[in-house]
């Protein structure tokens, strides 16, 4: 039995998924016949969210650094370089203004009754009134103290100083930087397997957060709210994706003088493999292959070009975290100003670049 433990594992691994929502079906049924069991486990819910906040902070400054880092010189940052970047700062940026174009048309989670069933259930939700403007934003990119920034969760100003450090690395050069960055690489390959391992986790985790959530909101009478609110929040994040995937990017690629349906035909496999796996890094060599053999893209442009986006061009995760941010608002009663919502928009832009191409790594950012 124990040599099987292994396979047991692999194949529970590759399986997550379907564990996840068999888990939030369990939750669901848990909270609503056993609501004092639910309540009892909500620690095992409150293990897991410690663990994937643990690593928030080392996630962001580590996995920047080593974007950064493995541009290789700053001779790279050239032209084509400077091309790319910009390339996948603007298509992510478009992909956070349309999550937050579709959730603030949408609103999901605004519902006083559920608000006021929150509010009761947890001691520290957040307040109902917040405030901020663009001045706030600016000085939050820019941290007077890095450790601060650390603890308060300033995420732009962690990810600024990593950007920051990574370029003044690059600049330097020399043996010194070239064992800095096999650090930093080790470090990164450390922390997507200590995500692996905590992803391992999130099922029970999960089933015991959604039994909590379901237990309350049934004891207060409010579960068709807490229903209809989820579901137009994953109606609103498919509605964003839908429209960054079947407008946004075709228009800017056909703005670009490449034709969308043939660039989209090319890169099929690769799509699909994306969409089964969960994973842009695991997606890549098929990614490199198809621009090359089907696209038409030279060795030298792919080889650069697709690296550099499986590690920074996280739309998806951009659109999901700014759809969220705000849904999680709504559902506290939290009004956010303008200023607020340039905060999510910049966080969830420069986070999405940090966020490790596998699976679960967007939950975490």
């Amino acid at each position: 039995m124990i040599t099987d433990f292994p396979k047991l594992l692999e194949s529970y691994r590759q399986k997550l998924n379907s564990w996840i929502f068999l888990s939030m079906a369990l939750g669901t049924i848990l909270g609503l016949l056993f609501p004092g069991v639910a309540g009892a486990l909500s620690i095992v819910g409150t293990i897991f969210l410690n663990l994937l906040m643990m690593l928030i902070v080392p996630v962001i400054v580590i996995s920047m650094l080593a974007g950064v880092l493995n541009l290789g010189s700053s001779e790279n940052i050239g032209r084509m370089g400077l091309k790319t970047i910009g390339y996948y700062t603007c298509t992510t940026a478009l992909a956070v203004a349309v999550g937050l174009l579709v959730v603030n048309t949408v609103q999901p989670g605004v519902d006083s009754d559920a608000v006021a069933t929150l509010s009761t259930s947890h001691e520290q939700a957040p307040k109902a009134v917040a405030s901020g403007g663009i001045g706030e934003v600016l000085k939050k990119i820019i941290p007077t103290n890095i450790v601060s920034a650390a603890v308060q969760g300033n995420v732009l100003g962690l990810i600024f100083f990593s950007i920051f450090l990574g370029i003044a690395l690059l600049k330097i050069g020399g043996e010194g930087v070239k064992q800095i960055g096999s650090i930093i690489d080790t470090l990164f390959q450390a922390i997507i397997w200590m995500i692996d391992i905590i992803m391992l986790l999130a099922p029970p985790g999960i089933l015991a957060l959604v039994g909590a959530l379901v237990a309350d909101f049934s004891q207060n009478e409010q579960l068709l709210q807490l229903g209809s609110a989820i579901g137009w929040y994953s109606l609103t994040v498919i509605i964003g994706l839908l429209i960054h995937g079947i407008v946004t990017l075709p228009s800017l690629s056909f703005f670009l003088g490449v034709h969308p349906i043939k660039l989209f035909e090319a890169m099929l496999p690769a799509v699909t493999t994306a969409f089964s796996t969960a994973s842009s890094a695991a997606t890549l060599p098929i990614t490199i292959d198809r621009l090359e053999k089907s696209a038409g893209v030279s060795n030298k442009t792919a080889s650069f070009v697709a690296p550099l986006g499986a590690t920074v061009n996280m739309v998806g995760t951009a659109i999901y975290e700014a759809i969220a941010a705000v849904f999680i608002a709504n559902m506290y009663g939290v009004d956010l100003s303008f200023g607020q919502q340039m905060i999510i928009f910049l966080t969830a832009t420069f986070s999405a670049v940090g966020a490790a191409g596998i699976p679960g790594a967007g939950l975490i950012m």
